[in-house]
This record gives structure tokens, sequence and C-alpha cells, in this order.
């Protein structure tokens, strides 16, 4: 029952989708619903028109009511009228009620009594004989009038036409199971003879045991992919904690790597350091004694300029063997240095570093990881020339892309092997 008048919801947002409900009205709340409802046919509010009086009803309602008394005056609360108000459709009011409706799509509509007047009650009965609906007050003759008792009654439905056999005008009360539709008595003796009908009742039953069966169906796949949601969850949370600790394996074998290739640099270059030294050490041994072999060579030459200019002919015979014979000096074409000893160390020192990284990969036991590792590793060797041999920290960049690229194909593989 509603009593709310145009002025109580003037100035209230009427576009839909952000309707303002009176105050007391929520959508979510149970008196909602009978603040939006006819006092008339007990339904939800359809062209709703307020009277005077300020009560609100249906305007089909209304009209019909006043169409069928003498007088004007308020179902409600009975007040008359003198003159028939000039009724106006209340637009906040329709549009909060479709806006209910919206929001209730599936809920079913009161059925109201056909023989009530002023104030209609909620039917108890509907009878397909009658073709109406009864409140218990109305109800009563189909009890106890022993024509009436003979009447079909059911549950209150709004729409008894499609009970009723359109051709005949009776009851629909039998199913056809050839045809698979509901017929009346008379549809039995014309269209449908000497089919097989039954009643609809005893059909109704039957395929309400089928529709129980595949409800259990129904209810069994709901419980199926719950429990499969509930083993991909647990497969899901298996793989990540697997995942996880094959990250954790695969930075802990890199970082081995790493350490071992730094190990290895700093050895690398301790041998080179000392071959280095040791190499500076003979240079200027060698050094030291090419110019001393120059000194004497410069003295020796001083004494044969001099001789060449002499007159003293015994003095010059007599120290001729000793100037003429060939000086004890070193073969220097024959000694050569060593100049690709520093390449052919740091050859020895990488493939020593290669033995460690083959070592380290056959723990892993994974061909992604291998592939991606021998690409590098072959990176690293191949383009490693005399040139740069000095930028050992380069390995380092390779290394770190490798590790990067193998923590991905872990990562991939993890998910295609779950």
């Amino acid at each position: 029952m509603a009593e709310s008048s145009p002025s109580s919801t003037k100035g209230k947002e009427t576009r839909r989708g952000s309707l303002v409900l009176p105050p007391g009205m929520s959508s979510s709340s149970g008196p909602l619903s009978e603040d939006l409802r006819c006092s008339i046919c007990l339904d939800v509010f359809t062209d709703p028109v307020s009277t005077p009086c300020g009560h609100n009803f249906c305007k089909i309602c209304l009209n019909k009511c006043w169409n069928n008394s003498q007088t004007c005056s308020c179902p409600y609360c009975k007040e008359t009228f003198r003159q028939r108000p000039d009724l106006k459709i209340n637009t906040t009011l329709r549009e909060i009620s479709e806006h209910y409706k919206e929001k209730r799509p599936g809920e079913k509509a009161e059925v109201v009594c056909d023989v009530c007047e002023d104030r209609k009650l909620k039917a108890l009965k509907s009878c397909l004989v009658c073709q109406s609906s009864y409140c218990q007050t109305h109800l009563e003759p189909h009890l106890r009038v022993a024509g009436l008792k003979k009447h079909k009654l059911m549950d209150p439905v709004r729409n008894l036409e499609d009970y009723i056999c359109q051709k005949h005008d009776r009851p629909l009360e039998l199913f056809c199971r050839d045809d698979q539709t509901c017929v009346c008595s008379f549809c039995t003796e014309t269209d449908h003879k000497n089919h097989n009908t039954v009643q609809i009742e005893e059909e109704s039953r039957i395929k309400k045991t089928e529709l129980m069966k595949t409800q259990k169906d129904v209810q069994q796949m709901i419980k199926d992919r719950i429990k499969k949601i509930q083993e991909v969850k647990h497969s899901a949370q298996v793989r990540k904690i697997y995942s996880e600790k094959e990250k954790a394996a695969h930075v802990e074998i890199f970082t081995d790597l790493i350490r071992s290739i730094e190990r290895c640099q700093t050895e690398l270059l301790e041998m080179m350091e000392e071959q280095q030294k040791a190499a500076e050490k003979q240079e200027e041994e060698l050094i030291k004694e090419l110019e001393q072999e120059i000194t004497e060579l410069k003295m020796r030459n001083t004494e044969l300029e001099q001789l060449s200019h002499t007159e003293d002919h015994l003095h010059l015979l007599q120290i001729y063997s000793s100037l003429h014979r060939p000086t004890d000096t070193r073969n220097w074409p024959e000694i050569s240095l060593k100049t690709q000893e520093n390449l052919e160390t740091l050859r020895r020192a990488f493939s020593k570093l290669k033995d460690t990284l083959n070592e380290k990969l056959s723990q892993t036991g994974m061909s992604i990881s291998n592939k991606i590792l021998f690409k590098y590793w072959r990176m690293i060797l191949c383009n490693f020339t005399h040139e740069n041999i000095s930028k050992i920290s380069s390995c380092f960049i390779v290394i770190s892309v490798c590790r990067a690229e193998v923590d991905a194909a872990v990562c991939s593989g993890c998910d295609s092997g779950s």
C-alpha cells in the first residue's frame, strides 16, 4: 500500500538508472514491495496515479473501480470526491516502480480475487471451469455447493486462458502422448481420438521424475567441475612451488658458474701477471747482455780502426790473431721471443672454464639450458681474439644474458609441463 503524494517526491532524480528512492524506501528492503503495490490489484504499480487524499493506485484499476460505482471515492480510505478527479500519472513513482520491476524480473505477481469489488483480496484458488480466481470468502460456494464441488480447482494463476482449450473452451485435463500436447476431454473425441492420453497429473509425475534425474545429473556435473577446479588450483599451487624451487636451483648453479669464471679470471690474470714479469725480466737481461756486447764490439772496432792506419808492421802481425778470430757472442738471430704465449695461456684457461661449465650443465639435466649455454659458450670462445684478450669482463655480460634466458626457459618449461 502506498500513501505518497506527488509533492513528497518533488525534486527527486527521475532519470532511469540513477533514481533516488523516496525516504523509507530501499531497493533491498522487504517493505518496498508493499509500498509499490496497488491496493486494488495487489501488483506493482502500472501507470500510478494519486488521489486528492494522497493515496496511489494503478490508473486502470482506479478508473475501473470508479466506472463500476455511482460515486468517486478512494478505495483505501473511502473519502468521497464531489467531482471525478482528473488523474495524472505520477511519473516519479512510475519510474521507481519500473526500476523495481527490472531489479526483480522473476518475482511472481500476486493473483487477486475476481469477485471482490472495492478492495480486492489475494486469491486462494483458481477454477478452470469458471475461469475465475477466488479469495477465501468467495471460494466458499465451491467448497459447499454440490455442483461447484465438481469444478477443478488449482493454485491461483493470472493466465487462466493458458489452461483452457482454445478450440472447445474446456479445461486442459489430459495429455496426449502421441502428439505430446495437453488436450481437453472433447479433443479425445475429435482430433485426438484413439490417441494414447493420460491425466495431466500422471504425466506430470513421470516428467517430474525425469526432471529430478536430470537435476541429479546436473548436480553431479556441478560437483565434478568443483572438484576439477580444486584439482586445477592444487596443480597450480604445486607447479608454483616446483617452479620456485627450480628457479632457486638454477640461480645457485649460475651463481656457482659466475664464481668459477671469476676464480678462473683471477687465476688467469695472476698467471699472466707472473708471465709478464718473467718476460720483462728476461727482456731486461737480454738487453743488458746486448748492450755489453755492443760495448765490447765498439772497443774492438776502435782497435781495428787504429790498426788499419798503423805503420808498425811488427805490432800488427803480433795482435792480428787475437783481433781476427770470431768474437765469443750469442747467435741472436736464432733467439726468438714468445709473443703469443699469453694468448695460448688464455686458451688453456678457457678450456678449463669450459670443462667447469660442462660439469655444471650435467647437473642441471635440462636440454634447453644446455642449448642456451653452449650457444653463449661458443660466442665467448669463437669471438675471443688476441685484440680483445684484455676484455675478460665481457664474459660476465654474456653469462648474465645466458642466465636470464635459462630462467625464462625454466619458467616456460614448468608452465608447459603442468
